[in-house]
């Protein structure tokens, strides 16, 4: 940061010095290259001034160091001046920025008049020099500070445009012309409104009220429309009484929703990548089913429907399908249509503009499928997903659009779709539960995890990785399973799948003191798997469901079958809307 950043003030304060005081101004940098000069001086700018070797002991090489000024009244008797020819005398003054010397200036005296004024009024030199001294040095710090902050906005990811209270284009950055495809000649001193028309901007400006991550369309004549994720910062100042003088202005900031999205995914992504590795079982039925998921599914960008019981693992091969294939570096976003309320299952799917409904977010909600955008939306137990949503989901699929509850038009989507469900579809079908076409999208390529019981020589891999997993988890160091231990756990048919497995082994490694799990310290399904049945032949979780049904149903009855009475039924029951609406798909219980 030299003083050449501003060449042209250095030039106006060494001809103002000159104008005013009729003696001849050099001022110098701290390299001591000339960056203005009067008389003399004018034809020596960009030549470097002699006195700087500090061993000479140099008038100028001594400021620097010291970075107090000096006086030379005799150029022959003064030790540290080396006069040029015609010189006479000469009063210097550092120009400090943050007590460090940035420059010099130097006035010198050529006649003997003007060597008088230098001896006679040095004091009153000395103080007007410390202050033209002070004014260069303002300007450059200034000069500093906005490179810094135009640096700053010329790097951001956003497009930025200023406008002063009348709407009027102040300024923009270089992103702002990549986005709109306009150059600034095109924008600067003209009213936004006849670039983009954005309604709120005055309200904004008028009232100093912010407006953040708001979704706005962008359309210049016969181009293709744009989306933009917009935030409108007022520039007020409470020094004024009048408001209207108190509104400076607003700050646009604007950002393709696409590359928003990509941003917001790879802030809350889990880094951890899914690999089929991780995947474990060397059983013929899985060797086959990773051997095509491998081959013929993960580098396709068909819909692929996963079928397979509670447990089997169906996340875990949707996510190795998505990071094997070329989505690998967009995001993976993963949604269990079963365990959210129908009522909310729509806006976290296609997301809700601003003030949609009673209770949503002030600026709106991307949902799902636009988190989703280039990369794979995971959508689990798909077969619960309501009627009147297998529509709307059916269209997004066939048009690659959504468009947002609330939303005014379609919204473009990239997404590569896997879902998943434990249901029989093909009965729903027949049942009128489940729509046909849908079923017909999804199932492009259909993928069946197998239940545990059918891979029986995979258990023993998948108890020795959850004991590992355990062990770390809660800090054992368990070693192995005791071979009783093992038979009964090799015997178990494993309803739950893999994980009951783990949720087996996990109970075990709490509950094991010795260095490997014993029997005893198994759980009473697996070392007594008749323990749960009762005399009539019922098993305890028939029983419970049972129970449960009933109490279900007797304060839907009390409450009604409405939205709200399920709400007010939950909070009867002491369980959450999602865990309700699941309970009454599970036990088949009618709407």
């Amino acid at each position: 940061m030299g003083l050449s950043m501003i060449k042209d003030t250095v030039a106006s304060v060494a001809q103002a010095i000159t104008a005013a005081l009729e003696i001849e101004t050099e001022i110098v940098d701290d390299r001591l290259e000339i960056i203005a000069g009067t008389g003399r001086y004018a034809s020596k700018i960009g030549e470097y001034e002699e006195g700087g070797d500090l061993d000479t002991g140099a008038i100028y090489g001594k400021i620097l160091k010291t970075g107090k000024g000096y006086l030379c009244t005799d150029p022959d008797t003064d030790p540290f001046y080396a006069p040029q020819e015609g010189e006479l005398a000469e009063i210097s003054c550092p120009i400090l920025l943050d007590g460090k010397v940035i420059g010099i200036i130097g006035l010198v005296a050529f006649t003997e008049e003007q060597r008088e004024k230098i001896v006679q009024k040095h004091e009153t030199l000395s103080l007007f020099l410390d202050r033209m001294a002070d004014l260069i040095a303002s300007k450059l710090s200034e000069t500093h500070k906005k490179n810094q902050l135009k640096g700053i906005f010329e790097s951001m990811h956003e497009g930025l445009i200023a406008l002063d209270r009348n709407g009027i284009i102040v300024s923009c950055n270089f992103k702002a012309e990549r986005l709109l495809n306009l150059s600034r000649e095109d924008m600067e001193g003209k009213p936004l409104s006849d670039i983009w028309n954005i309604p709120e901007i005055e309200r904004c400006i008028k009232d100093c009220v912010p407006i953040k991550d708001k979704d706005i369309l962008y359309k210049k004549g016969r181009s293709r429309s744009k989306r933009f994720l917009c935030t409108i910062i007022p520039l007020c100042t409470d020094e004024d009484t009048d408001p209207v003088k108190a509104n400076l202005g607003a700050m646009l900031l604007f950002q393709d929703i696409s590359a928003a999205r990509e941003r917001l995914y790879k802030m809350t992504a889990d880094e951890k990548r899914t690999t089929f590795d991780e995947i474990i079982g060397n059983s013929e039925p899985m060797r086959f089913l990773k051997q095509r998921a491998i081959q013929e599914v993960a580098s396709s960008d068909s819909t692929v429907l996963i079928t397979g019981e509670s447990g089997t693992g169906k996340e875990l091969l949707a996510r190795a399908i998505h990071y094997a294939g070329p989505r690998r570096d967009g995001p993976f976003v993963a949604i269990n249509c079963a365990a959210i309320p129908e009522m909310l299952l729509e806006s976290e799917l296609f997301g809700y503009e601003r003030g949609a409904f009673t209770g949503a977010d002030v600026g709106g909600k991307l949902g799902k499928f636009e988190l989703a955008h280039k990369g794979t939306l995971f959508l689990d137990e798909i077969g619960d997903m309501p009627l009147h949503l297998q529509v709307k989901l059916l269209h997004a699929i066939q048009n690659l659009q959504i468009e947002r509850v609330g939303g005014i038009g379609p919204i473009d989507i990239d997404v590569r779709i896997i879902a998943a469900t434990n249901r029989n579809l093909e009965q729903m079908i027949a049942a009128k539960e489940f729509r046909e076409d849908l079923y017909f999208r999804l199932n492009v390529i259909p993928l069946t995890t197998p239940p545990l019981r059918e891979r029986g020589e995979d258990v023993k891999c998948l108890l020795d990785y959850a004991l590992q997993k355990f062990n770390i988890l809660l800090n054992k160091n368990i070693e192995d399973f005791h071979p009783d231990a093992l038979d009964a756990l090799m015997r178990y048919q494993w309803p739950g799948n893999v994980r009951e497995l783990e949720n087996v082994v996990e109970y075990a490694v709490n509950m094991e003191t010795g260095p490997m799990i014993r029997y005893e310290n198994l759980p009473d399904k697996i070392t007594n798997p008749h323990a749960e049945e009762s005399e009539n032949g019922l098993s305890f979780k028939e029983k419970l469901d049972s129970y449960q049904r009933r109490l279900i149903l007797e304060c839907l009855d009390k409450t009604g079958r409405s939205t709200e009475g399920k709400i007010r039924c939950a909070q009867m029951l002491g369980m959450s809307e999602s865990t309700l609406y699941r309970r009454i798909k599970e036990l088949g219980i009618k709407n």
